[in-house]
């Protein structure tokens, strides 16, 4: 299956941001870029990751630093959902 991408030229032109602050939080390693025909380039798949971020920095004003801390805690947030989950089902058999 082959990766759909967006330009980040256009995606930035749409919200109504500088690139710098997508290239801000590639260097904080909240997302990747690719290249394709010589142009950045993001997968389709981590679009929302980055429509959430720049949302919190337009609304909330939050600086790129903050969004590193944010994107952090969400990923916590997920491994501890995910390990409830595995644990309930753990659970759930000794139950039976």
């Amino acid at each position: 299956m082959k990766a759909t991408f967006i330009h980040i030229e256009e995606f930035c032109t749409h919200h109504n941001i500088e690139v710098s602050l997508v290239h801000q939080l590639v260097e904080l390693e909240i997302l990747t870029l690719e290249k394709a025909d010589n142009r950045e380039v993001i997968e389709l798949n981590e679009l929302p990751k980055l429509e959430r971020m720049v949302r919190l920095h337009q609304e909330l004003e939050i600086n790129p630093q903050g969004l590193q801390a944010i994107d952090h805690l969400l990923g916590q947030v997920s491994n501890l959902q995910e390990e409830v989950l595995r644990l309930r089902r753990r659970l759930n058999r000794f139950e039976k």
